[in-house]
């Protein structure tokens, strides 16, 4: 019964936002706490045939991610620079990035910067409009962890003015559950 239910929880885990991949391809994201270990980890399930087009979806939206991890006192510190391809250039208003999939971007930033957990609240503050065509910093970070519960902040930065300078654009703040029985 326990695997039945959890073969279940990890299908529908696959259709998420974060369980996008199918098992052929590897997830990078930390894999332990201690800094012994970043190997990348897998699915344990297929994707059935049915989910391949949101699958394919999915990975255009996230095409040209690659995160980089350093260690933090509380967990991993994650980073990616993007640059947006034009299917991945959504606009609701001319010249301004989609404020839904800024939120997935800091989502999925959030979620790689914590090991095996999941989102329970994502607040994002939207400080100035992003241009589609600008390069994007992505970072995130853990705050402080109780238990189960890792609390995280995140930002988008865009490029300044200046060389080298990066306007801190979004900001959010997560809080992720570690679910009881994943370790």
């Amino acid at each position: 019964m326990y695997r039945v239910m959890k073969r279940q929880y990890l299908l529908s885990l696959l259709r998420t936002i974060r369980g996008y991949r199918s098992k052929a391809e590897q997830y990078p994201a930390p894999s332990c706490d201690d800094g012994s270990n970043l190997a990348k980890r897998t699915h344990s399930c297929s994707v059935p045939a049915s989910d391949e087009p949101q699958i394919e979806m999915m990975r255009s939206l996230f095409k040209g991610y690659n995160p980089t991890f350093k260690l933090h006192p509380l967990g991993w510190e994650a980073e990616s620079l993007l640059l947006l391809s034009p299917t991945q250039q959504m606009c609701y208003y001319n010249g301004k990035l989609f404020g839904g999939y800024i939120a997935l971007l800091m989502d999925r930033i959030l979620a790689d910067s914590c090991k095996s957990a999941v989102t329970a609240y994502l607040n994002t503050s939207y400080l100035h409009s992003v241009p589609p065509t600008a390069p994007i910093l992505l970072r995130a970070w853990p705050d402080r962890v109780e238990g189960r519960k890792v609390y995280l902040k995140g930002s988008l930065q865009i490029p300044g003015k200046v060389p080298q300078d990066w306007i801190e654009a979004i900001t959010a703040d997560a809080l992720f559950i570690k679910p009881k029985d994943w370790e």
